[in-house]
């Protein structure tokens, strides 16, 4: 019995030894209260006090009392399921996370992991000097104490340490990266032109909240009636958005600062259009820099302002909703730009307006940013419509010549016509995006493009620019370089950002040129959209992937005619020595392109011989020059069910490539058997994948770091020629890609053509 005494003993002074005291207690709950109070003052100072109105406050106090009532539920959860039999609490205990997380799955769990790793710390913390501060520092009662407010220090300044420590770098074969000057011998389309500039503003004229559109307003615009376009501008937050206001969605103001060359005209007619930022921050007053530039160079810039249907704090008094705010609202967007020419064509025709007859309708085009840079999609499939897709009560009467469209980091799918992706027909389709986007974390424009299609007889194209350093809001002066809220900047990795004004010029220089071709028609500068390096002098020193396809091109094969890998259109697919090789549907992180690619990999480790894939034809086709969008694909190089070679493996790693560019042999043949070849590094090698990793820590990230990005490869067939005297480049009959050059290799092939002569 002593025995047993003693072990009751000892287990209950340990047990007492590491029991925090009420001291200990009252601290911990000081260390809480401490962090709570200054993140809700945080949070105040960011996201309430900036461009403070007194509209905001009732979603502050919803939004903090909310949080404190769902504490206070979990506080009486815990008490009642105190009072529930051991047995259940267990069943609880054991299984509740399990399904929590297998119904709940998603990033959401790393919020919830690293908050409560953040109150348990502040806990430790808190309970350790208040035990000292109390009872004095006794190193041999207080060692429990001691190591737990140690662990707490420690974990905090490791955690600190991990996410502003520096990192590796995220391609590190594009640290040494430099743009080959392949520069056209033509004026660089991103420097200031020759014409006076003049400002001046449109709108309401009865507009609160800006003098501009105000009392101080040089030309008075209409409104009109977004009520069938726009949801959810009703109860509680559509309330304080009138209230801010001072009209509803029945009243809308066409509001706009324009930019104007000095002369008679008429010149083309650009809109811009801001994307979803605070409504209280004003977005619009961002795209000076365009403004200045194109009228310099004859076309007049209107920076649209659409603030009011942007979100805004305010809206979280209806925190009970799954997205509470405007809801739809994309499709407005779009339709709001087309209001804003019909009354641009109004203006213009109306004898003695200051206007008239300054604008040529006949030579229009839309520029969209994020939110905005979905809604220039929809406008170019609205302007084709006699009715509104959602509602065939709203009549529309645009058609406008509209020649382009410029869609920058945009979003995608928010709105979709009668449940389906918005087309875009005989439009020419320019998008660009940056890995370091903080906002939208996938080139989500490439989705659009995917689904622009041309027919007739007009020449157009479609393009896509993805720029390494590009993040979300420096393409817009007024947003900066931080891509989320400012309480949450912190998580940013600014250090791997482009210089603003860099990203600026990379606007100025593609959107002038791609301008100068769809207003202007100077196709001179078409190259630059096939390829940066066209443009390396008036670009910055960066890594672009650059797509690109016409309607002048001749396809080969798209891998678009059936399910069978080993068929194209008019001929045969046919491979040897590869370890994988299939057809799949190509996607982005967040969406489905409506298109499908060839992958093949291979493998000196599968096979010592030469991998090869060859596209055979039953009729001979001719050409300008073959083209091939290709990306390199992250699915490894050997077959799923293949049972590696430890001491192969060992080598292998020793003489890994894949931070090098791949190359292979592309070989044509001609219909009399004669070959010509060149490497793909003719034009250039292929590079990995680039790894977008816009925060300091990849668990910060909710999305995976690559995504296949095409790139266009170009090769004359005049250089093939060049190989083989002998050689018909006016009748080939079997394409070939020899996996020669680089030991092994994963791709993806989207499409294969050539272009025609001039």
């Amino acid at each position: 019995m002593k025995l047993i005494e003693r072990v009751r003993g000892f287990l209950r002074a340990a047990f007492n030894s590491v029991v925090p005291s009420d001291t200990a207690w009252h601290g911990a709950a000081a260390g809480v209260y401490l962090l709570g109070t200054t993140i809700v003052g945080l949070l105040f100072a960011t996201y309430f006090l900036q461009d403070f109105a007194i509209q905001k406050l009732p979603a502050y106090f919803v939004w903090v009392g909310a949080s404190i009532l769902i504490g206070l539920a979990v506080l009486l959860s815990a008490v009642l399921i105190m009072r529930i039999p051991v047995v259940y609490r267990v069943a609880l205990a054991i299984f509740a996370p399990f399904l929590v997380m297998s119904v709940f799955p998603g990033g959401e769990v790393n919020s919830v992991v690293s908050g409560l790793a953040l109150i348990l710390i502040a806990s430790m913390a808190g309970a350790g000097i208040a035990v000292i501060r109390k009872d004095g520092y006794r190193p041999k009662k207080q060692k429990v104490t001691l190591a737990v407010l140690a662990f707490g220090v420690a974990a905090l300044l490791v955690g600190l340490y991990v996410i502003f420590s520096d990192i590796d770098p995220a391609n590190p074969i594009l640290d040494d990266y430099v743009l080959e000057d392949r520069t056209l011998d033509l004026p660089n389309p991103g420097l200031t032109g020759d014409y006076g500039i003049f400002t001046l503003t449109y709108g309401s004229g009865e507009d609160r909240r800006r003098a501009e559109f105000g009392a101080d307003v040089d030309v008075v615009a209409r409104k009109v009636d977004g009520t069938k376009l726009i949801d959810n501008w009703d109860g509680l937050s559509g309330w304080l958005r009138t209230s801010y206001w001072g009209f509803d969605v029945a009243e809308l103001p066409l509001q706009a600062r324009v930019w104007m060359p000095a002369g008679d005209g008429p010149f083309p007619l650009v809109l811009v259009v801001h994307g979803n930022h605070g409504m209280e921050d004003f977005s619009d007053p961002g795209y000076d820099y365009l403004g200045e530039l194109f009228a310099s160079r004859g076309i007049i810039l209107a920076s649209v302002d659409e603030n009011f249907i942007n979100s805004s704090i305010s809206s979280l008094v209806e925190i009970w909703e799954d997205r509470p705010g405007l809801k739809e609202e994309n499709d407005a967007r779009g339709w709001l730009l087309l209001e804003h020419l019909a009354q641009w064509r109004d203006w213009n025709n109306e004898p003695g307006h200051r206007f008239s007859n300054k604008v040529d309708m006949e030579r229009v085009a839309l520029i969209g940013h994020s939110r905005g840079g979905e809604a220039v999609g929809a406008a170019a499939a609205f302007n084709a419509l006699d009715r509104y897709p959602d509602d065939a009560t709203v009549d529309f009467d645009f058609g406008f010549n509209l020649r382009g469209v410029i869609a920058i980091a945009p979003v995608y799918g928010q709105y979709q016509p009668r449940e389906r992706p918005t087309p875009v027909r005989d439009v020419n389709y320019f998008t660009i995006h940056g890995d370091m986007d903080g906002d939208v974390q996938s080139f989500e424009g490439m989705a659009q493009y995917s689904r622009v299609t041309f027919s007739g007889e007009d020449y157009r194209f479609r393009s896509g620019l993805y720029v390494v350093g590009a993040n979300h809001g420096q393409f817009n002066t007024s947003w900066g370089n931080k891509d989320t809220g400012l309480f949450r900047a912190w998580a940013l990795d600014l250090g791997r950002i482009m210089d603003g004004e860099a990203q600026r010029d990379v606007a100025r220089v593609y959107f002038s040129a791609f301008l100068e071709i769809v207003l202007n028609d100077r196709y001179e500068y078409l190259p630059i959209f096939k390829d940066a390096r066209y443009a390396a002098n008036w670009l910055p020193d960066t890594f672009f992937i650059n797509q690109f396809s016409d309607s002048g091109e001749s396809v080969i094969t798209s891998f678009e005619e059936d399910i069978d890998p080993a068929t194209m259109p008019g001929g045969r697919i046919d491979a040897a020595n590869v370890s994988k090789w299939y057809e799949t549907g190509n996607e982005l992180k967040y969406d489905e392109l409506d298109s499908h690619s060839l992958v093949v990999a291979w493998d000196k480790e599968f096979s010592d011989e030469t991998a090869w894939l060859a596209f055979t034809l039953d009729n001979p086709f001719s050409g300008d020059t073959l083209i091939t969008s290709i990306s390199a694909i992250d699915i490894g190089t050997m077959p799923d069910d293949w049972e590696p070679d430890e001491e192969k493996d060992a080598s292998a790693n020793e003489n890994d490539e894949e931070d090098e560019p791949l190359d292979w042999t592309i070989e044509l043949v001609d219909t009399y058997g004669n070959r010509a070849a060149l490497p793909l590094s003719h034009d250039s090698g292929l590079y990995p994948l680039v790894n977008a990793i816009p925060r300091r820590a990849g668990f910060l990230d909710s999305t995976e770091p690559t995504e296949i990005l095409f790139r266009r490869f170009e090769i004359s067939l005049g250089d093939f020629a060049a190989t083989n005297p002998d050689f018909a480049p006016s009748s080939i009959v079997e394409l070939r890609f020899v996996f020669d050059r680089s030991e092994k290799g994963a791709i993806i092939i989207d499409d294969i053509s050539v272009s025609n002569p001039d």
